[in-house]
Parts: C-alpha cells; sequence; structure tokens
C-alpha cells in the first residue's frame, strides 16, 4: 500500500526537477539557446532577403525581355496581315489584358478585326452534351461538308457564320446566338466575312493549395468538347488558338493532347503569345498547321517569318 511518505518524495522530486529547470534555463544553457534561436533567425532573414532580391531582378529580366520582344514587333510584323480580316472569338475566362495584347499585335501586322464573339460555357458543358449532339442537326443543311461529332458540327457552324456572307452564314449565326441559353454572345456584330479566326483561351490559375495548376474551367466542363468544336472551326476557315498549355485542361494542351490539326499557341498573357499569334496566322493561312510556344507539345517557339 502506498503510504504518505512515498507521495512526498514524488512530490519533492517533481520540484527539484523543476528547479534544476528554472536555474539551467536561467543560467548555463541560456546562452547557448538564445544564440541558437538568434541564429536561425538571421538565417532566415537572410534566405528571405535573398529570395526577395532574385524575385525582383527575374521580375525586371521578364519585362525587359517582354520589351524587347515588343519591340522587335514592330519591325517584325507589319505587312505580315496586309489584306487580311480576323475575327475575335473569346473562350469563357479569357482576360481583357490578354484580349487587347493579341489584338493590337494583329493589327500591328496589317490585319483588320472584323468582329469579337464570345462563347458560352454551353460549348462544353457536359450535362448539355446531348442537347449539343441534337442541336447540331440543324447546322448540317446550311454546311458544305458536315463532321460526324455534333461539337465539331457546331465549331464548323462558327466558322462559317464568321466567315461567309449570305443567307447560311447568316442563318447559322442565328442559330448559335438563340435561346436564353446560346452558344455564342456578340461582343462587336461583325462588320463583314473574316479571312481567319483566332480563338482567345483562359490563363491557366494555381491552384490554392500549391498543387498541379488547373483551368479555370469548373469540373462540369468536358475539354475534349471544346477540342472537337475547335478542331470543326478549324476544317472550315483558318483558325489559330491562343492559350495556356500548362495544365491537362488547358485548351492549348488538350488540342495537342488530341494532336489535333489547329495551330496553337502558348503562354497567353506573355508579350511572346501576342506577338507571334499574328505570325501564326499568316503561317496557317499558306497550309502551315504548328504549334509555337515554351509548353510541351510545342514544335518551335515561334513560327515561320516570311516576307
Amino acid at each position: 500500500m502506498i503510504d504518505f511518505r512515498y507521495h512526498l518524495v514524488s512530490l519533492i522530486s517533481v520540484f527539484l526537477a523543476l528547479a534544476v529547470g528554472v536555474v539551467l534555463g536561467a543560467g548555463p544553457l541560456q546562452n547557448s539557446l538564445g544564440t541558437a534561436l538568434n541564429d536561425q533567425v538571421s538565417s532566415l532573414r537572410a534566405d528571405r532577403n535573398d529570395l526577395q532580391s532574385r524575385l525582383e531582378q527575374t521580375e525586371a529580366a521578364v519585362n525587359d525581355r517582354d520589351d524587347y520582344i515588343t519591340s522587335a514587333a514592330d519591325s517584325l510584323l507589319p505587312g505580315a496581315l496586309d489584306g487580311r480580316s480576323v475575327a475575335v472569338v473569346l473562350m469563357p475566362e479569357a482576360e481583357g489584358d490578354d484580349i487587347d495584347q493579341v489584338v493590337t499585335e494583329i493589327e500591328t501586322a496589317g490585319a483588320t478585326i472584323t468582329g469579337r464573339v464570345t462563347l458560352t460555357s454551353a460549348w462544353a458543358e457536359t450535362a448539355r452534351e446531348s442537347f449539343r449532339s441534337t442541336y447540331s442537326g440543324q447546322f448540317g443543311p446550311y454546311l458544305d461538308d458536315v463532321a460526324a461529332d455534333g461539337n465539331a458540327v457546331l465549331g464548323q457552324g462558327l466558322a462559317t457564320a464568321l466567315t461567309q456572307e449570305g443567307e447560311d452564314a447568316t442563318a447559322l449565326m442565328e442559330l448559335l446566338t438563340a435561346s436564353d441559353t446560346p452558344l455564342v454572345t456578340v461582343d462587336a456584330q461583325p462588320s463583314a466575312p473574316a479571312d481567319m479566326i483566332v480563338v482567345i483561351g483562359p490563363r491557366t490559375v494555381a491552384a490554392a493549395d500549391g498543387s498541379e495548376p488547373t483551368a479555370q474551367a469548373t469540373p462540369e466542363q468536358d475539354v475534349a468538347a471544346w477540342t472537337s468544336a475547335l478542331t470543326g472551326a478549324a476544317s472550315t476557315a483558318t483558325t489559330v488558338v491562343v492559350g495556356a498549355g500548362d495544365a491537362a485542361a488547358d485548351i492549348v494542351t488538350a488540342l495537342r493532347n488530341a494532336e489535333a490539326p489547329v495551330t496553337t499557341v502558348d503562354s497567353i498573357g506573355q508579350a511572346t503569345a501576342a506577338v507571334s499569334t499574328p505570325l501564326a496566322l499568316a503561317a496557317t493561312a499558306t497550309g502551315t498547321v504548328g504549334s509555337y510556344g515554351f509548353d510541351d507539345g510545342a514544335d518551335a517557339v515561334i513560327p515561320p517569318i516570311s516576307r
């Protein structure tokens, strides 16, 4: 049986241990612990300052590179698209600054922008796959060569509506913009049929948890539907798709992975993408379909420059 003396001895041991800890902490160990902590804080502060300095240097280098590319564009682009007309097609979540940058370089190349339309999410919503398949049947009578896939047929209809004139083109645009949930909304009414089409997609957005980046499309979006639709458009008219090519859900990545016969330019948001877009349009118009940029699947950094 445990008696009072056992409890007393236990309590004394506990207090002795505490006293020893206090004495050591305030005496022999105080300086060494404090020095170690100070050294760690100093090291972390130095690392932070070094990283900040590197970041500033990198940002400066990127800005200098973009300034150089933009300046070079003034020499490379003029004349590349003289006499050409381009219809601008925007995918959901395309950013205004990126659109303006691409349009500016297309105009620098000598082309005229005939109009601008925005594609709605209805093009790729998984819940509307059956609707698209059925609805595409109404496009057939207005197309010369109807694709087998419904999404591709819709893409053919879009390209025909933007690059041809007459009753068929008008009827197709009416189908694309019809209903309360249209496939297309018109931002700037096309003034005339375009010679070629540029499709501008969204940037890739990094996930909040730092995991692999994903496109801004929602989980209900089927990137394969986008791929099929844009392939249909490219089969009907000269088409270049400029967007992100970092993650599997990015439109440029999806087109390249599918080996679709569509000219692509990655790195949307960078000066290189904007400058490459009119060069890619010019190359595609001569029959050269390619993939340009820095990401996986690119054939070359920039399209061929012809004079």
